[in-house]
């Protein structure tokens, strides 16, 4: 018996219709816009294998006997996700990314299945970054997705009949000057518009007692309500001023995209932790924070700074989702957002799971023992307050 009966289709719209439109949107207003033919050709070949891939899942599912509603990525509403009991992502991680993002609040329950509609053989994917021809005909891996088209039918069948369960991930709230963004799966980028310029922000940061304590309340270095003015002053939490090319932020399903091309660490697909990174910081005229400008905190901790640069913008999940950012703006982050159930891939969580220990382990040795200091003092830019 099937456990999913209504599912939502959100179909990737692919780079061949896009480029299409605007041509014809092009000589509708008596232009002549034409991009060129060697390329069109091989996105039309990809357009080609995307539309019949999902022309086949759908059937797939109808034999089942579950009802399918489709619609593209850029027009679906949290009103589409309420309706069904699976969100189905036919594209790739970019597709995954933007349907998880209006699975929030109640609809954070609705389970979410990826599916790579144009996946390349591992072979392709190990030589075609470099090629004879100047285009860049490289695909997504899928990393998000459960499965590709070639195990589709097989995964399809033991999600519709309740023989896997989803994997629950952590996922970041983003607040911005009182605004909640949508729920983060992947990582958050806020920096200057302009990838040249500095990006400017003060970082919430508590001062420490010589003991290690925190100050978060009487009785464990915190200020009572008698201190003196000077007492206060000396026990408030600190603001440290970073000039860099920005901040991200990332899960643990994120951490093995841009913040391990960064040089962040892989987390277990499990943790509930998130990591930072201050991106290319500009330590010219004092020494740098304790951490480095990169570590974790919990999820029970939020990072709070304050945006000094007179243009920003957040990046959610890679440039689909964006938020401006005003000089003055109040930003917090934190793992205060319903946890997703994603269907995942065996390669997934062993990509997450595979060397975590040993690495974890490497880590802490490095660091004199210490079980949570892996980057060292992890949480210089938390906010305890």
């Amino acid at each position: 018996m099937s456990k999913f009966n209504r599912l939502l289709l959100v179909i990737k719209q692919t780079a061949f219709a896009s480029y299409t439109a605007r041509e014809e949107l092009a000589q509708a207003a008596g232009r002549t816009l034409r991009f060129d033919h060697a390329r069109m050709a091989r996105l039309r070949e990809r357009h080609d294998t995307h539309m019949f891939q999902v022309e086949r899942i759908t059937k797939l599912l109808e034999q089942r006997g579950a009802a399918t509603t489709s619609v593209m990525r850029d027009d679906v509403t949290p009103d589409h996700v309420a309706d069904a009991d699976l969100v189905v992502a036919l594209g790739g991680d970019g597709t995954t990314l933007i349907a998880s993002h209006k699975l929030d609040g109640e609809l954070g329950t609705t389970p979410l299945v990826g599916v790579n509609t144009d996946r390349a053989s591992p072979s392709d994917l190990a030589t075609l970054y470099r090629s004879a021809e100047p285009f860049d005909m490289r695909r997504s891996t899928g990393h998000l997705c459960a499965c590709t088209s070639d195990n589709v039918e097989t995964v399809l069948d033991d999600i519709v009949f309740g023989r896997v369960e989803p994997t629950r991930l952590t996922r970041a709230r983003v607040d911005v000057a009182g605004v909640v963004l949508p729920p983060v799966l992947n990582d958050v980028l806020i920096a200057h518009p302009s990838p040249g310029a500095v990006s400017r922000y003060s970082v919430h940061v508590p001062r420490k007692e010589r003991d290690g304590r925190d100050g978060k309340g009487e009785g464990s270095g915190g200020v009572s309500k008698n201190a003196s003015r000077d007492e206060k002053k000396k026990k408030s939490p600190l603001w440290f001023h970073v000039r860099s090319s920005g901040l991200r932020v990332c899960t643990a399903a994120g951490s093995t995209a841009a913040m391990r091309s960064a040089g962040g660490e892989p987390m277990h697909y499990s943790s509930r932790e998130l990591q930072f990174m201050d991106r290319e910081p500009i330590y010219f005229d004092h020494a740098p924070p304790p951490s480095s400008g990169h570590g974790f905190y919990s999820q029970h901790e939020t990072m709070t700074f304050r945006w000094n640069s007179r243009a920003g913008t957040v990046f959610l999940d890679g440039a689909h989702v964006t938020h401006d950012v005003r000089m003055g703006d109040r930003v917090s982050i934190s793992a205060d957002a319903p946890q997703l159930r994603l269907f995942t891939s065996p390669w997934f969580r062993r990509n997450h799971s595979n060397m975590w220990p040993d690495r974890r382990e490497a880590m802490k040795h490095a660091n004199g023992g210490a079980e949570d200091g892996l980057l060292g003092d992890r949480d210089w830019i938390v906010d305890g307050s």
